[in-house]
């Protein structure tokens, strides 16, 4: 009973690392435990005394009721009128990448993509002249599917004996998003000057985007068990998993946009370049129609191992050390909207070994009044570089914690744990940089413990 809790609670903390509420109180920052086996199959069968976990109420869904047209995609059948006015694909990808918490005031996508040159060099703006972030990444390269999908959403997990179990369970979330200026963009940024985007046309500066979402059905086998102590270290954990999943959907996109200029080399607008792949299965064409029946599947090998120390822990984990992933659908292009190509029965494969390396650790410091928990994580490889630090001061019942982290942007979190008589709570206001459009999102997310 006890393993299959940790899996389920494993199951709710998100769609990157294993971020659950105590932890998202911490910055983010991944506490050693078997709520981290997603990125360390050797957690499965570490000690539970490090992340304590409650199960984490995924509020996040929420917003992807029809009540909030901006952020979910269910409101095209209820209310196509606010589906069509307000839905926003960017508020859309921000909640759904933290389902773990309810997100406030997710990102909004610019009405418009302006380029403004001045004395001062030259900028990027929405069409109310809020600068735009020029670079950035979270997650794998958006180019290409990876065999590293994101955790499963409450699985059935089965005990098969001493440290081995079998999961199965649906997938859904984004695998990367990408937003950067090209080679050229980026020297005229550099220069001040757009006389290099005015060499050619269409102009060879462009900022570029990209952003992919995956889900379907994962089955998993996973080994994990303590080895012999080692004396002066302490007990150390190893853990093998093998991954496969079924795929129900594979939606990538890319997007340029270039500036245009007049006669007198004035910037005049913007043009766009927009790509697209879309995979589903075959037995959906009829209803879908949009070409993109085919096939998807994938397969991939994770390794970790981890130590207890005692008052420490470290763990190190690596995820798709070999793998491989291929949709097939059909992919499309569009010039400032109209559609210039399609290319049926297209195949997309991911790289057959792209690995995701996952360090991290804590220590427990005893103090005269109560005691301090400090733990930091790393994470890079194939995916964009993360790195939390955080600590939690706890004192009889009460435990209070703050931590920052480098996440696609800067974020920090607070949070708080009430361990009550019956139950145990947990609440944290979570941050983290919107994509594209920068500034801070905040978020509130919520657990109990019985």
């Amino acid at each position: 009973m006890k393993r299959t809790t940790a899996f389920l609670m494993a199951s709710l903390l998100g769609l990157s690392l294993a971020q659950g509420v105590r932890s998202l109180g911490m910055g983010g920052v991944l506490l050693p435990g078997p709520s981290g086996q997603g990125a360390n199959p050797a957690y499965a069968a570490f000690p539970g005394k490090w992340d304590q976990e409650g199960f984490q109420l995924p509020i996040g869904l929420l917003r992807l009721l029809p009540l909030f047209p901006d952020t979910s995609p269910f409101s095209y059948f209820t209310d196509p009128n606010a589906f069509r006015n307000q839905f926003d694909l960017l508020s859309a990808y921000d909640q759904a990448s933290h389902l773990g918490s309810f997100l406030i005031n997710p990102a909004r996508s610019p009405d418009e993509v302006v380029f403004r040159v001045s004395a001062n060099g030259i900028s990027i703006t929405d069409g109310q002249g809020k600068s735009l972030v020029p670079r950035f990444q979270m997650g794998a390269a958006p180019d290409k599917p990876s065999a590293s999908i994101p955790q499963p959403f409450l699985p059935l997990t089965l005990d098969l004996g001493p440290g081995m179990h079998l999961s199965i369970g649906p997938f859904f979330g984004s695998q990367g998003l990408r937003i950067a200026p090209n080679a050229d963009l980026e020297a005229a940024f550099k220069e001040g000057s757009l006389d290099r985007c005015k060499a050619s046309t269409p102009s060879p500066c462009a900022l570029e985007a990209q952003g992919s979402f995956i889900s379907g059905i994962s089955l998993a086998l996973g080994f994990s068990t303590p080895l012999p102590d080692i004396p002066g270290l302490g007990r150390v954990y190893a853990g093998v998993r093998g991954e496969g999943f079924y795929g129900l959907g594979y939606a990538e996109a890319s997007a340029k946009a270039r500036p245009t200029f007049d006669q007198d080399g004035n910037v005049s607008g913007v043009s766009y370049e927009a790509r697209y792949f879309l995979s589903y299965p075959p037995y959906l064409e009829g209803s879908l129609g949009q070409g993109g029946g085919g096939l998807g599947f994938g397969l991939r090998g994770d390794v970790g191992v981890a130590v207890d120390g005692g008052d420490w822990a470290l763990g190190l984990g690596v995820q798709n050390l070999v793998g491989f992933s291929q949709w097939e659908g059909v992919e499309v292009t569009l010039e400032d909207g109209v559609e210039k190509s399609r290319t049926p029965n297209a195949t997309k494969r991911s790289d057959f070994s792209a690995p995701i390396f996952t360090l991290n650790g804590a220590y427990r410091l005893p103090l005269e009044v109560g005691q301090l928990l400090l733990a930091a994580d790393a994470r890079f490889g194939a995916t964009t570089p993360a790195f939390h630090l955080g600590a939690e001061y706890s004192l009889d019942t009460v435990a209070i914690r703050a931590g920052v982290g480098l996440e696609g942007g800067l974020r920090f979190g607070l949070g708080a744990g009430f361990n009550l008589e019956a139950l145990s709570l947990d609440l944290a206001l979570t941050t983290h940089e919107a994509p594209l459009v920068g500034g801070t999102v905040y978020g509130i997310a919520m657990a109990v413990r019985f």
